[in-house]
């Protein structure tokens, strides 16, 4: 018989920053037995400085230390640093280059959740999963590097409207890769979002409620997970977001499995954007002229958007210098790695912890920035 009186044995076990299933990202979890008790997050092993690194680098070159913030996300970090960088000099885009912006904002949530569904299948040993998500990715990158010239980096956003245009060629290949994406449903629903390995995995598991999402900080999927409707693009529309239908996707009960049906609904939903985007797009100019050191007026901006992991907003201040004076990033990511995650956490299995990590889908690289 135990002894009523005896003490729970605990241990310490990593949880990453080599963890295939981590993403390069840190946790202690001290467990009794397969119970965990609780965990405690470490993060910093992608900590490359950029907030400091922007006040050395004029407006324009910032942008291309803003796609490095999520490399899985860049049009996003490209859409919030930009327009904070406008806004403090009073100058506003073209309406095309608006249309531009959200069509590439949309491919890369879209790019963004693809990659979403080849690592969470593969921390849940959905490989066939992983091979498919990992393919359709291809296909975006593809897109990214006819448009603006960098598969991963595209640096294509720039204060004023984007680099270069999008010609009726690419507009047609877009919707080419929209066509041979919306095909694919079913088989992600087969392989994936259905399949009885992956419903088992996440239903739930790592329930969270309206209430203590709000609390904790978390936006983006996690919180339309809960049932509320929060997304910034309706909440507070900028670029052509005010001109488009756009549908909020949302579910109830707050788990893992909710969080990944989301994800898979927002897919549909940036497809439905993107066309309705191209076939709105007014012609004209696409940027307007803004010199490499020109000077921005003292004072401070904020300014949000959604990206494919919640609000993401950036905090401007600038001296009448051609550089910003201070930059801080406020990264969906921050709250759902360092304070969502360990909440999740304290109750569950050891085998829990991967499908509850990756079901947040915290970007590393955004958290340590």
């Amino acid at each position: 018989m135990n002894n009523p009186e005896e003490k729970e044995i605990t241990f310490v076990m990593p949880f990453g920053p080599q963890h295939p299933a981590s993403g390069h990202f840190n946790a202690m979890i001290t467990c009794a037995g397969e119970n965990v008790v609780d965990l405690k997050a470490y993060p910093g092993y992608l900590h490359r400085g950029f907030e400091k690194l922007m006040e050395y680098r004029t407006h324009v070159q910032n942008t291309m230390l803003s796609d490095r913030v999520c490399i899985l996300d860049p049009f996003s970090n490209e859409m919030a640093y930009v327009h904070a960088a406008e806004i403090s000099s009073g100058v506003e885009a073209p309406e095309r280059a608006k249309y531009i912006r959200a069509i590439m904002a949309e491919l890369g949530r879209i790019l963004s959740h693809l990659t979403w569904i080849g690592i969470m299948s593969s921390a849940l040993g959905l490989e066939s999963g992983a091979k498919i998500a990992w393919g359709d990715r291809e296909k975006i990158i593809r897109l990214n590097e006819v448009i603006t010239g960098g598969r991963l980096y595209p640096c294509y956003f720039m204060p004023g409207g984007v680099r270069d245009d999008i010609t009726g060629d690419m507009a047609g290949e877009i919707s080419r890769v929209l066509d041979t994406l919306e095909d694919k449903g079913k088989l992600y629903d087969d392989f994936v979002f259905f399949n009885t390995t992956f419903t088992t995995r996440t239903n739930g598991i790592g329930v969270i409620n309206a209430e203590d999402a709000v609390a904790l900080g978390a936006t983006g999927p996690t919180l339309r997970a809960t049932g509320m409707g929060s997304d910034v693009r309706k909440d507070e529309p900028y670029d052509a977001y005010p001109c488009v239908d756009l549908e909020i996707v949302t579910m109830e009960k707050g788990d893992a499995y909710s969080r990944s049906m989301v994800r898979r609904g927002e897919i549909a939903a940036s497809i439905s954007l993107i066309r309705q985007l191209l076939q709105k797009m007014p012609a004209g100019d696409f940027k307007v002229k803004w010199p490499m050191t020109k000077k921005v007026p003292p004072g401070e901006t904020y300014f949000c958007c959604e990206a494919a992991r919640g609000e993401l907003c950036f905090h401007m201040v600038s001296d009448g210098t051609d550089k910003p004076y201070r930059v801080k990033i406020r990264g969906p990511s921050f709250s759902l790695a360092l304070a969502v995650f360990p909440y999740l956490s304290r109750g569950v299995q050891i085998a829990d912890i991967p499908a509850i990590y990756w079901s947040l889908d915290p970007c590393p690289a955004d958290m340590d920035r």
